[in-house]
């Protein structure tokens, strides 16, 4: 018999009639053990507040001194409000996991759809990486027929300067020939040609010079070598800006620096760009006031390949799909531009206030309008959906807004505001807090990492601040030390942690390797 344990084997009816329970019906479980079927769940062991049947408590409780019969002490253990507090958890983590596996579901969904574009975006570079072979093919053809036709004429002159010499031999030997018989003919002709015997083994010489006359193809093996190493185009990535390992704790600092000129042949002024984005494929459009154009420039190139001109000048620009953007003009408008192979300006939709900086999200359009010290909230119709101008104590939230950034894990928004800082606004437009630093002066451009992190351009301080999702500064990315004059606007390539960022005044867009 197990210590402590009661013996149960004949129950005592009398004590449930006492209790107002049937005679012959005593309060003992129904379920049986999943471990030892043929038991019943009849026993308590109060040292580990656990259930079991008489073989479980034999085999696992033996040592323990509180194990009793269920029938025995469910009266003085048992609170029927302690059926309902687990009954209400249960529902609550059966709903909670109804949502994660509604959750779950959707994700797969989306992980399924993400899928398909991947595949697609494999194939068209694919498609990128032909046409760029195709072309090294045209020029490499085009290398060897120049080569070829230098080397042919050379040939051609030669054999044209071998034919005529070759008549003038023939005529000194039917000249030698027809002075016989007569010597004074014959020694003019004789020293005649033995001038032109001296004038041909010159000729002679030059001509039986060794020409290679082959022309050849030798592959860059660098090329080859590249290519062989690679086991794809490049590492598949997972986004998603709520999983926390995708999260960035630490600071950024530069590897190294490059220059990006937009100037293109037909500016007639230096470039001031006050917006700029990446596009899905990877291209940067740049909005470049002076010269009233929207440019498109290929990061790999690093040169704008497209542009097309706008009615107005261009202040700010973002995308709106794969295929599309939109970009804020000084005349009250918003201009959108298909970009196909070529860019061009399709619809139009007149405001009633100015636009600055523009971004795009959930098929809304969020719009500062600089001077005026309010950020706007448009469909894609054009009609407002909410005007933002004051903080929760009414004051004016703004001055000078610029440029807007979305969070990457709520639905937080951030606004350059000129003078004031950065400004964190909710998705019901109410004011969280505004950031601001001694070494930040002048906020003109702010974007995220897409992994928890903000940049900031100072445009006094001529630097790059990096912000935590803790909201607070992680340190300097870059500085006047990095070639930084007058930053206005900035975007991160998440595919190759990358800054571009555009100066006041300046034909020079400035790449920012980070690591």
């Amino acid at each position: 018999m197990i210590p402590g344990l009661k013996s149960h084997t004949l129950l005592d009816n009398s004590k449930y009639k006492s209790r107002g329970l049937p005679a012959g019906l005593p309060a003992v479980p129904t379920e049986r053990c999943s471990t030892h079927e043929t038991k019943i769940l009849d026993m308590y062991c109060g040292n580990h507040d656990e259930v079991g049947c008489t073989t479980c408590m034999a085999l696992n409780h033996r040592s323990c001194a509180d194990v009793q019969s269920i029938p025995d002490i469910v009266e003085s253990k048992f609170q029927t409000t302690d059926v309902d507090k687990i009954h209400q958890k249960l529902q609550d983590l059966k709903m909670m996991m109804e949502e994660i596996i509604k959750i779950r579901q959707r994700l797969i969904e989306n992980l399924k759809k993400s899928k398909t574009r991947a595949v697609m975006a494999i194939k068209d570079f694919r498609k990128e990486m032909e046409t760029i072979l195709d072309k090294l093919e045209k020029e490499s053809i085009k290398e060897l027929e120049m080569n070829f036709i230098e080397k042919e004429s050379k040939l051609l002159e030669e054999k044209t300067k071998a034919v005529n010499e070759l008549d003038g031999l023939k005529q000194a030997v039917n000249d030698l020939k027809k002075s016989e018989g007569n010597k004074a003919q014959q020694f003019v002709s004789l020293k005649m040609s033995l001038k032109i015997i001296a004038e041909m083994e010159a000729v002679s010489r030059s001509l039986q010079t060794t020409v290679d006359a082959d022309i050849s193809f030798s592959f860059d093996p660098a090329i080859l070598e590249f290519l062989q190493q690679l086991k794809t185009f490049r590492p598949v990535r997972h986004d998603s800006a709520t999983d926390f390992r995708s999260q960035r704790t630490t600071a950024y600092s530069v590897k190294r620096i490059e220059n990006l000129n937009i100037r293109i042949q037909n500016d007639n002024q230096t470039s001031h760009v006050y917006g700029s984005c990446l596009t899905e494929d990877g291209s940067l459009l740049i909005a470049d006031n002076n010269n009233s154009k929207i440019k498109r420039a290929d990061i790999v190139k690093m040169s704008v390949t497209d542009y097309c001109c706008v009615p107005a000048t261009p202040n700010g620009v973002c995308c709106t799909s794969k295929i599309g953007a939109a970009v804020c003009l000084s005349n009250k408008t918003i201009q959108f531009v298909s970009l196909g192979k070529t860019m061009t300006i399709i619809r139009q939709i007149k405001m009633t206030h100015y636009c600055f900086g523009i971004a795009h999200k959930d098929d809304k359009l969020y719009i500062t309008d600089n001077n005026g010290h309010a950020l706007y909230i448009h469909d894609m119709t054009g009609a407002v959906l909410l005007t933002i101008t004051q903080d929760n104590a009414g004051k004016s939230l703004f001055t000078y807004p610029r440029t807007v950034a979305f969070s990457d894990v709520d639905d937080k928004v951030f606004v350059a505001s000129w003078d004031k800082g950065l400004v964190f606004i909710d998705g019901q437009g109410k004011h969280c807090q505004t950031v601001t630093d001694s070494e930040l002066n002048i906020v003109s451009g702010v974007c995220t990492d897409r992994r928890g992190n903000l940049f900031v351009t100072g445009h006094r301080s001529n630097n790059v601040m990096q912000i935590g999702r803790d909201w607070k500064k992680k340190g300097v990315v870059a500085d006047s030390s990095d070639g930084l004059k007058r930053p206005l606007s900035l975007c991160f390539d998440t595919r190759q942690c990358k800054l571009f960022i555009s100066q006041g005044s300046s034909d020079v867009v400035k790449i920012i390797h980070l690591q």
